[in-house]
């Protein structure tokens, strides 16, 4: 097995000159962020967010006018920042590639690390976003809001697996690249499935160390659904 590189820490910056009104909205978003992660969409009020934030309704209003357009900011806000570390990452990795295909290994680390270190050492926001992503991520309902926000940086990198998969049905890379998401999501959010089906003598809390079991895993399902591929058209092509 290959060992699995840990990509560096990815750091927020902040603004040391906020304004109030900013501060203010950041505390909305982040109350309005542990509701839905907790209670859901349908779950959480306008006025519980309200309340979470110490904040008149009437101003939750007055910023994000309705709670369909404060649940797709609150999205929209880790999801932008997501995309950057993703799409910076994949720029290096084209980079170190030149001209050759990228890795397997480097394109999953890429995608996944990011969402691993911010859940680990993001704080609590990043946490409750985390666990909110894995709710929507098993819906059909929000299908569209995924979409909206991750489809862009998604396609970007299904565009590398494809050269870096050469031979392989178009529908089997959507299909791997589906489940490694799925299994992303499922393990950040922190289920407690391990700990339960071991009766606790294992654990999934130290992500870091999940993630470094998570990327041979998911490397040997893309590469078993290249060499399937391979066969299947050599066999098929004549000699």
């Amino acid at each position: 097995m290959k060992s699995v590189s840990k990509p560096p820490t990815v750091r927020l910056k902040k603004s040391t000159t906020r304004a109030a009104g900013d501060v203010t909205r950041e505390r909305m978003l982040d109350t309005a962020e542990e509701c839905f992660a907790t209670h859901g969409f349908h779950g959480t009020s306008m006025r519980d967010i309200a309340s979470g934030a110490s904040t008149p309704i009437a101003l939750v209003s007055y910023h994000f006018k309705s709670k369909d357009n404060l649940f797709d900011r609150v999205i929209e806000r880790r999801a932008s920042y997501m995309a950057t570390c993703r799409m910076n990452a994949l720029q290096e990795a084209r980079s170190a590639a030149g001209d050759k295909p990228i890795a397997l290994q480097t394109l999953i680390e890429s995608y996944v690390w990011p969402f691993v270190e911010r859940s680990t050492r993001g704080g609590p926001g990043w946490k409750n976003y985390s666990q909110l992503v894995a709710r929507l991520a098993n819906s059909p309902a929000w299908t569209p809001v995924i979409s909206k926000h991750y489809d862009d940086v998604a396609r970007a990198y299904i565009a590398e697996f494809r050269r870096s998969m050469k031979g392989a049905a178009d529908a089997s890379i959507y299909h791997a690249f589906s489940f490694m998401v799925g299994t992303m999501v499922g393990t950040v959010a922190e289920p407690g499935r391990v700990d339960s089906l071991s009766l606790g003598s294992h654990t999934t809390s130290d992500l870091e160390v999940v993630f470094r079991l998570m990327i041979p895993f998911l490397e040997a399902g893309f590469n078993m659904i290249q060499k399937d591929a391979c066969a299947k058209r050599d066999l098929a092509e004549p000699v």
